[in-house]
């Protein structure tokens, strides 16, 4: 929706892996996509995996490479991987900023610390140690991305919090929660214990 909102041409996706949601965006999309990662391994894997003309895949590491070296985009989207960067957060965001054309958007989606199972994998030793977190790795409240993504010059910012399907959930709860979800994300009551957010802005 957020392509489609800013008419992008050009979309960056950052801690692209091997490359499956970004094979998603090119082929429902005409836009070209620039996937980049920071292993070079994954890249790799992500070639031999996805070939569309309006797609590629490229090593980069947003805090030490020239992040200008692939010019600039419309729309710069990740999912679940501005978690691994809460140190760098604000270089991260700004750098993202730079790498957007005036009017583009940015579009991410990162887990709640609000959510019950994220709290406990994230704010226990216990819950860290079964989910095998990274030292640096924690999950964000609301207030903490809409301050950090004002700070770093993005204009417009909504978090949203969405998403009740848990990892490790028993797979016979999985069509009840799909079922009751759209209730709870309408309920101010119950929306703030979904587990991820999804967060917009503009540059």
């Amino acid at each position: 929706a957020q392509i489609e909102r800013v008419g992008a041409k050009r979309v960056l996706e950052i801690g692209s892996g091997t490359g499956e949601n970004a094979a998603l965006i090119a082929a429902e999309t005409s836009a070209e996509v620039v996937a980049v990662d920071i292993s070079q391994a994954f890249i790799d894997i992500a070639r031999h995996r996805h070939r569309l003309g309006n797609l590629r895949f490229e090593l980069l590491d947003l805090l030490g490479d020239e992040v200008l070296e692939f010019g600039k985009f419309d729309l710069v989207c990740g999912n679940g991987i501005l978690h691994h960067l809460v140190k760098q957060l604000p270089r991260v965001l700004g750098n993202l900023h730079r790498m957007t054309n005036p009017g583009g958007g940015l579009a991410f989606i990162e887990p709640n610390f609000l959510n019950p199972y994220c709290a406990f994998a994230f704010g226990t030793k216990l819950g860290r140690r079964m989910a095998r977190l990274e030292p640096d790795e924690m999950a964000f409240t609301p207030g903490e991305l809409r301050h950090a993504l004002a700070d770093a010059g993005w204009k417009d910012v909504t978090v949203n919090m969405q998403d009740f399907l848990v990892p490790g959930l028993p797979l016979p709860l999985v069509k009840p929660v799909l079922a009751i979800e759209p209730a709870l994300e309408a309920t101010p009551l119950t929306r703030w214990l979904a587990q991820s957010h999804f967060m917009t802005a503009s540059a």
